[in-house]
């Protein structure tokens, strides 16, 4: 039923940071430590949790059948590293006429933390509600963050060069003493010790269900009730959402209060409308890269997610911690986050109307 609900009750989080950013600010305030220089942050904790859960539950076993055919997971995984900084370029060209520079250069770091960041681990979960590829699904998601040490620093430094003023500084700050750390730390460490600890899981569980054989019932096929992590697995998806949920309260915390006791119609207009074009363009981009690579459907729906969905958690917790001080930036991701959900709910329907599908 949450699941089912979830953007709803995004959106309720995001206006609950509108008007009681209170307990938002404390939770943002609180640091897990710091390696060398560089501060973590309770939220980047929070971001490892849900990358972990995700590597946790995936079935990492149906990898290696990618290889056989690896066209879609390979250009499904370039399409997420270069497709956002093309389309940011295009944006920056758009933002010169703006009457606000500020509110334009704000616009831009938005849009740049965005595309830096991997394919989003919700994509699985939206590619198979609608029939997809469970396997290209993950291969894209794993593939685009096991990269992410890289694509993270280099989208951040791109989006440098096409800011100016303390918005550029602050995104090649955090591409030099975050961007990597911050990848590694946050995102693949979580992931791979998320595989790693799912296979463990399921080998102990493989190995019980073998010493109990003889206790196969009637049928004589194995009982495999219990077996592996399927019985924790309602508590590790309520755990995802309470922390998504808690992740959207706190980083809008700030940047969304700002909307409210300083409205500004037409910055909004801005953000909403470049958010959507850069949404809308990824998922189309996936889609028509799918009917040229002949996939099937099940390919091109996870391709198509792959394609629009980028890690908006990561990219909130990037700017609320390290671009802090241009809090108006989280107003493109927010945006972003919420439109890529959108369009994720009529993908398949899309796919289902093409010519040839």
């Amino acid at each position: 039923m949450l699941q089912r609900h979830l953007l709803w009750i995004m959106v309720g989080a995001y206006v609950l940071a509108a008007v009681l950013p209170g307990p938002g600010e404390a939770v943002r305030a609180v640091s897990l430590g710091r390696i060398g220089s560089t501060g973590l942050p309770l939220q980047a904790g929070l971001l490892a949790v849900v990358v972990f859960n995700a590597g946790l539950t995936a079935r990492a076993e149906r990898l290696p059948a990618l290889l056989r055919r690896p066209g879609p997971l390979a250009l499904g995984v370039a399409i997420n590293a270069l497709l956002p900084t093309v389309l940011l370029a295009v944006a920056s060209v758009g933002a010169e006429g703006w009457h606000n520079p500020r509110e334009a250069q704000s616009l831009l770091a938005g849009l740049a933390l965005i595309g830096a960041m991997p394919v989003a681990a919700g994509a699985t979960v939206f590619s198979q509600g609608d029939e997809g590829s469970a396997t290209l699904s993950l291969g894209l998601v794993l593939g685009s963050t096991l990269l992410s040490p890289l694509t993270i620093p280099l989208g951040l430094h791109l989006g440098g060069f096409l800011t100016t003023g303390g918005y550029a500084a602050d995104l090649h700050a955090a591409a030099r003493t975050a961007g990597s750390l911050f990848a590694v730390m946050v995102v693949v460490l979580p992931c791979l010790l998320g595989l790693l600890t799912g296979r463990l899981v399921a080998r102990l569980g493989r190995s019980g269900q073998s010493g109990r054989s003889g206790q196969s019932g009637r049928s004589g096929r194995p009982d495999r009730t219990g077996r592996g992590l399927a019985p924790a697995l309602p508590a590790i998806r309520l755990v995802n959402l309470a922390v998504a949920i808690t992740l959207s309260y706190t980083n809008a915390c700030g940047a969304l209060q700002q909307v409210i006791t300083r409205p500004d119609p037409d910055f909004l207009l801005l953000v909403v409308a470049a958010t959507a074009l850069m949404c809308s363009v990824s998922f189309l981009c996936g889609w028509v890269i799918a009917g040229r690579l002949r996939c099937d459907r099940g390919e091109a729906v996870a391709l198509t997610y792959a394609s629009g969905m980028n890690n908006s958690s990561a990219s909130a917790v990037l700017a609320a911690t390290r671009i802090a001080d241009h809090p108006a930036v989280l107003l493109p991701i927010l945006a972003y986050s919420l439109l890529q959900k959108i369009l994720a709910g009529s993908v398949g329907r899309v796919i289902d109307r093409a010519p040839g599908r």
